[in-house]
């Protein structure tokens, strides 16, 4: 694909006043598939953020997320470079992928972001992986993928059924040929602390493979961040270092990180994967993971779910504070009287100041506790939102000021 680079300019658009900065980003995309593919007849859907290509042989919806964040973090002298990559990327794409025993023996197993992934499906339709994936430790979707020389094509419902296999089958065979393809490369950050090296894209599906991760020598259980898809890290249950060096580590470009998964530690316990349980007595950089955890699921999904529930419910994220004597970061939420309101688990939440009543900062249970008929916001559980009535009864706001604790992080 390298004749496509000569097809375009290398600076970024400058957004006109009325213009977002992510339809000047899909129209210079747009513009360039047209010059490189006249036949493709691409269009560009501004809500769903997505070019659509009727003309091409599987008619593929390309989400634009992942290509526009990757545009925005790079300098502008290497953009046409980017485009080029972009359009080569879609090009190959439109390949008819492999079937039947071709695609089996192409299977590979691949972590995914569950919050991310959710963000990328288009809103018309159902989610396309209900029987293709599993919740991998809660902030994680197990799922199966056909490797092809051009692309790694996520396995849905639809292409499971054509394969005529189980997803318990499916993943097992996957997991059995990336162990069999070998690269299972790690490097050391420091003394007892790996990150993968393999370089192949699938370093995140290594921990699938549990005897690759048991024979590190770490100090007691291997733990690990799956920060992203290149990017696994692992240190011991008993390293106090050794985590504060993966959790540092972890939030390190997460946040912009096209390609990230997930800063929740998990536990090899006995060749299974679990939440890694994060006590008091370890390292504040790692107890932090769970408010930045958090606030990125709870960001990138906020959109759209509010799309989904309308102007009538506001679908509030997160804030996140730190203790000033210890730097320990907690969550909080804000309640305005008067707003029903979409609200994210989190450690406290702030029912903001009325005519009759101050503002107070109470735990999240104890004001759940005077709304025994809580319901979940949205059409999917993660991450989880409860809807909070447009206001609490007056009695209930009373006891709430004047029985209830102040919310303290220490």
């Amino acid at each position: 694909m390298k004749f496509l680079r000569k097809l375009f300019g290398s600076a970024k658009a400058e957004p006109a006043p009325a213009e977002r900065a992510q339809d000047l980003f899909a129209q210079e995309l747009l513009a360039a598939l047209r010059t490189a593919a006249p036949g493709l007849a691409p269009t560009y859907d501004p809500e769903a953020f997505e070019l659509q290509c009727p003309g091409a042989g599987k008619g593929q919806r390309i989400f634009l997320h992942n290509m526009y964040a990757q545009y925005c973090r790079t300098p502008e002298t290497e953009c046409g470079d980017l485009f080029g990559g972009f359009v080569g990327f879609i090009l190959d794409s439109q390949a008819p992928l492999p079937a039947g025993n071709v695609a089996l023996d192409a299977l590979l197993p691949v972590l995914r972001a569950r919050a991310d992934l959710l963000v990328t499906m288009p809103e018309d339709v159902p989610f396309p992986y209900q029987n293709a994936s599993r919740p991998f430790c809660e902030t994680m979707l197990l799922m199966l993928a056909i490797d092809t020389p051009t692309t790694i094509a996520l396995v849905n419902d639809e292409t499971l059924a054509e394969l005529g296999i189980s997803f318990d089958d499916a993943i097992g065979l996957a997991i059995a040929q990336l162990d069999e393809r070998g690269n299972h490369n790690f490097g050391q950050l420091g003394d007892g602390t790996f990150v993968t090296t393999c370089g192949d894209h699938y370093d995140a599906s290594r921990i699938l493979i549990p005897d690759l991760v048991a024979q590190l020598p770490v100090r007691g259980n291997p733990v690990a961040i799956v920060q992203a898809r290149s990017a696994v890290l692992i240190t011991g249950s008993e390293d106090p270092e050794g985590l504060a060096t993966i959790a540092d580590y972890a939030l390190q470009d997460f946040a912009d990180n096209e390609r990230a998964i997930s800063l929740t530690p998990i536990e090899l316990i006995d060749g299974t994967w679990r939440l890694f349980a994060v006590e008091d007595h370890h390292p504040v950089s790692l107890r932090n993971l769970r408010s930045h955890q958090s606030l990125w699921s709870y960001g990138v999904t906020k959109d759209r779910l509010q799309a989904r529930l309308g102007e009538e419910i506001f679908v509030a994220n997160p804030l996140v504070f730190a203790n000033a004597s210890d730097g320990l970061h907690f969550t909080v939420a804000s309640w305005a009287d008067g707003v029903t309101t979409a609200c994210p688990i989190t450690d406290a939440i702030i029912l903001q100041e009325t005519e009759a009543f101050p503002s107070i900062r109470r735990r999240f249970d104890d004001v759940i506790h005077f709304l025994p008929d809580i319901v979940r916001a949205g059409d999917t559980d993660y991450p989880p939102r409860v809807i909070l009535p447009a206001a609490l009864d007056d009695d209930a706001r009373r006891e709430l000021t004047d029985d209830y604790p102040e919310f303290n992080p220490s």
